[in-house]
């Protein structure tokens, strides 16, 4: 773009020393057809006049251009903004669904844990109860000095 710009300037440098350099030539009134009538008008003038008026309207549409190109990338950062904020959003529902479901999750563990737990230990004492019985039966049936040298240790 800025060698395009610097190319510009250049040409209109080389205009601007043509249209000095030969000023009495271009001043110079001739006989110009407006297609309805002919006039006595300065030829040179006249096309100076229309090359004038063309870089004013291609200045004119290169700025609207640019303008335009400006507010819709303006547009697109405002959509990209939301659509970020839309999506960070999003992620923190995600990332709180996922820690309710983890919450819930470890509430079941924990409360399948506790009654695996309850259960292991109910068993275990209907188990000790049940040796306890039985070794209680056992010592019944023996004789007392049988019970007397079991209890004392030998």
């Amino acid at each position: 773009m800025k060698l395009l710009g610097a190319l510009g300037i250049l040409v209109m440098g080389l205009l601007a020393a043509f249209v000095i350099a030969n000023w009495n030539v271009l001043a110079t009134p001739v006989s110009v057809s407006l297609l309805v009538a002919t006039v006595d008008a300065p030829a040179g003038i006249i096309l100076l006049g229309a090359t004038a008026v063309l870089l004013v309207l291609l200045a004119a549409y290169t700025l609207s251009l640019h303008a335009s190109t400006l507010l819709e990338a303006r547009r697109y950062a405002k959509e990209l903004r939301e659509q970020r904020l839309l999506a960070d959003q999003a992620e923190a529902s995600r990332f709180t669904e996922l820690g309710t479901a983890m919450q819930k999750e470890f509430a079941l563990l924990r409360a399948s844990l506790q009654q695996v737990s309850t259960e292991s230990a109910n068993s275990l004492s209907a188990v000790i109860g049940e040796v306890e019985d039985k070794l209680d039966r056992v010592l019944d049936g023996l004789p007392a000095e049988a019970r007397a040298d079991k209890g004392r240790g030998m």
